[in-house]
């Protein structure tokens, strides 16, 4: 009977030892050196709706959704999904620059990070030293790290959210010059307010 009950225990340790063990390797956060070697979502995995209002985004493989205004236009890169102001104007088609109006570009990242890794991520970018604020948030029930770089020198204005999620980073980044940066503030906030993430 003893006999029994010791290989029952062992059996249940062994059980549980494997089962925590594949949780660990599941949820281990990717290794910095390996963060640029993440592979992307694909920019044709979103689609768009439009309704008498809006637009409505959607990218069923991230399960992630959200509302832009509906005389947005949306286009793409190997990388991001960009959606452009209809007063928007790029500097030219290499630049991150805007001449005018407001840029959002989107892109899910398949690495699993924390808010602290994003933090630090951010903060030694090339874009840390114009880090105006940053926080921590919560966007649909989820953290998120929030951040703004802006520039009178370069003349940009930036708004970021990045939010982890199932081993993916979603980020979502409005990009606009210094004079537009109220008005795409705004719209950012509402597509920022409309996400919804499964």
């Amino acid at each position: 009977m003893k006999k029994k009950i010791v290989v029952g225990l062992v059996g249940v340790v062994v059980i549980a030892a494997v089962a925590g063990g594949f949780f660990w390797w599941e949820n281990r956060l990717t290794p910095e050196e390996k963060w640029n070697m993440a592979k992307y979502s694909q920019p044709a995995d979103f689609t768009v709706t439009e309704t008498a209002e809006q637009k409505i985004i959607e990218n069923k493989t991230a399960g992630l959704t959200f509302a832009i205004p509906k005389d947005w236009t949306a286009s793409s890169t190997e990388y991001y999904f960009k959606l452009f102001s209809a007063d928007a104007k790029e500097k030219n088609e290499i630049s991150m620059d805007m001449d005018n109006g407001c840029r959002i570009m989107i892109e899910i990242a398949e690495v699993n990070m924390d808010l602290n890794a994003l933090e630090k991520e951010i903060k030694n970018s090339v874009w840390g030293k114009y880090l105006t604020e940053y926080k921590r948030n919560k966007i649909d029930g989820r953290d998120a790290f929030q951040f703004i770089t802006k520039s009178e020198t370069l003349d940009f204005y930036q708004a970021g959210i990045m939010i982890p999620y199932k081993g993916k980073v979603l980020s979502v980044i409005l990009d606009t010059v210094l004079r537009d940066s109220n008005m795409c503030l705004q719209y950012f906030e509402n597509t920022k307010n409309s996400m919804k993430i499964q």
